[in-house]
């Protein structure tokens, strides 16, 4: 049997695998398969799938999955929010068993939805007809947001980048290496920094191809996704107008690396809009007597040239279009890398955190940290210095300690707590928060729509960022000139990586401990609150 579990990069959910797969051995269970993966990664694991558990993080896109799904005939569920809170590995395990044993495939996800809506009804009755705050939430945003991200192109696009996430990863390891060398005792190690001009470099003609093809999927449009994927590829070189002499041709690293990331998404909605509006038609009629091969090749001619043809057109004006759309996009990269603009940021990204949605704002954030960090490679080659603070490499990197909110030290007081339930959840959550990966205790706590830590982790997405701008801006610690995306490493080793300097270890440390004091109030008041729950149960 093979469990498939699934998160938003696949972090949270490879705890709970671990956890599955001891489970699974002391019961005697040595057929079970378990395998966490990231939600972009879906799709390619689903051969020989059993059932599909996705953390409950992701319960907000239940429509959107369940339409991806409908097609393959795979049972799935949400992993229960305690169990996914406390990595309770057995808990899951059963529930997993639950779900598939007597049921019919696409009758699995029915029952227990319709269960979880009329109980959902009758909480929602209490806040139906609220006018505060919490009412506008449920019963105004979050609809509003569920729609939203379940748009089949925002999806592909935030899949896509999930989808290249490994490639940035190993563009960093040449930064890491470069660091080391930096050291007299070292510096015989190899110079490897092509590494990242062959992965964190070629971004956007990665974007090219895995966007279109994720949204073909998303339409159920197989027949046209390799056409498509081969056509915006094909496009998106055109429109860099390259250069072409001599029986050779040259491109600009700039316009189809990080540089070329915008005009990438463009090229690729573009191409994929082309080729479903196509898909609708076609050149034979169902009861035609041509073999279907050529049917699909036929119908796949006129999506193909209308494509090339006007990246032709384009290209032949000599208009820049990479340059146009970097322009329309620079007044917003331009407030991205202001003071007010880390903010908003970091600030909602915890926001919507805190009601269970993740991972919403991320294209638009990743846009501007890859912008940001192209310029500033681009500054200290040409020996000036890099200026942008709102990266990747500083957010995730600096600021992200233990997990958006800076949930470590929430973590470490729970495992200090005189509260069973909260110490036990501290104990569990500890590891995967050193990894900066805090599903496991945002949801085990719980801090989602829990109104009492909802503040201190909003309070430290507007603290956190704030005080490693200052330090920054003011030339304190250096600002990162160098991609290094590996957020899953400890925070204070990142700060050295990040930074080049011990500055940036003492940047952690000082954030570390402000995050503490934010925390520390707000957890004594939900720790008493459940100490008297705890104990007026005995």
């Amino acid at each position: 049997m093979k469990i498939l579990l699934m998160c938003g990069a696949g972090a949270s959910s490879g705890f709970m695998a671990q956890a599955m797969r001891k489970a699974a051995k002391e019961q005697g269970l040595d057929d079970i398969d378990v395998i966490a993966r990231s939600e972009a990664e879906m799709t390619n694991n689903l051969k020989g799938t059993d059932i599909i558990m996705f953390g409950p993080h992701l319960a907000y896109k239940k429509d959107a999955l369940a339409k991806d799904l409908e097609q393959y005939n795979i049972p799935f569920a949400f992993i229960d929010k305690d169990a996914y809170g406390a990595i309770d590995g057995a808990a899951t395990l059963k529930q997993a068993m639950d779900v598939l044993k007597g049921a019919k495939p696409q009758e699995v996800e029915k029952e227990p939805v319709k269960e979880v809506e009329k109980k959902e009804v009758k909480a929602d009755k209490n806040v139906e007809n609220q006018k505060d705050f919490m009412g506008w939430i449920t019963n105004s945003l979050a609809p509003k947001l569920d729609k939203l991200t379940q748009n089949v192109y925002i999806m592909a696009i935030q899949q896509s980048i999930m989808s290249i996430l490994p490639m940035i990863m190993i563009g960093s390891v040449s930064s890491i290496v470069g660091v080391f060398r930096n050291f007299e005792a070292l510096s015989w190690i190899p110079d490897i920094s092509q590494l990242n001009t062959f992965s964190f470099g070629l971004i956007a003609i990665f974007l090219t191809i895995l966007v279109p093809m994720k949204v073909l999927e998303k339409k159920g449009n197989e027949k046209l996704k390799i056409s498509a994927m081969l056509s915006s590829l094909a496009l998106f070189f055109i429109i860099t107008i390259p250069n072409i002499a001599d029986g050779n041709i040259s491109f600009v690293m700039d316009k189809i690396g990080t540089g070329g990331m915008l005009t990438a998404v463009v090229t690729a909605v573009f191409t994929a809009w082309i080729f479903n509006v196509a898909s609708n038609h076609s050149m034979f009629k169902k009861d035609t007597v041509m073999p279907d091969m050529v049917v699909a090749w036929m119908d796949a001619l006129v999506p193909v040239t209308i494509t090339l043809v006007i990246g032709l057109v384009i290209m032949n004006t000599g208009f820049d279009l990479p340059l146009f759309i970097r322009g329309l996009f620079s007044p917003i990269s331009a407030f991205g890398q202001t003071w007010l603009g880390l903010i908003a940021i970091t600030f909602f990204t915890c926001f919507l955190y805190s009601f269970g949605f993740t991972w919403i704002l991320f294209p638009i954030a990743w846009a501007i940290w890859m912008e940001g960090m192209d310029a500033n490679m681009a500054a200290v080659a040409a020996g000036h210095v890099a200026q942008n603070i709102n990266l990747m490499e500083t957010v995730m990197g600096l600021t992200y300690i233990g997990g958006q909110g800076c949930t470590l030290a929430l973590v470490i007081m729970c495992m200090r707590s005189k509260v069973k339930r909260l110490k036990a959840i501290g104990n569990v959550c500890v590891l995967p928060a050193i990894f900066n990966i805090n599903e496991p205790i945002v949801f085990g706590a719980p801090v989602v729509w829990n109104p009492i830590l909802m503040i201190p982790l909003c309070l430290n997405s507007i603290v956190i960022p704030s005080i490693m701008y200052l330090v920054m801006r003011i030339g304190l610690v250096p600002v990162p000139s160098a991609p290094m995306q590996m957020w899953y490493l400890p925070n204070i080793i990142q700060g050295y990586l990040t930074t080049g300097s011990l500055a940036g270890v003492v940047l952690v440390i000082v954030l570390f401990i402000v995050s503490w004091f934010i925390w520390l109030p707000f957890f004594k008041v939900y720790e008493k609150q459940q100490y008297l729950e705890e104990n007026s149960k005995k």
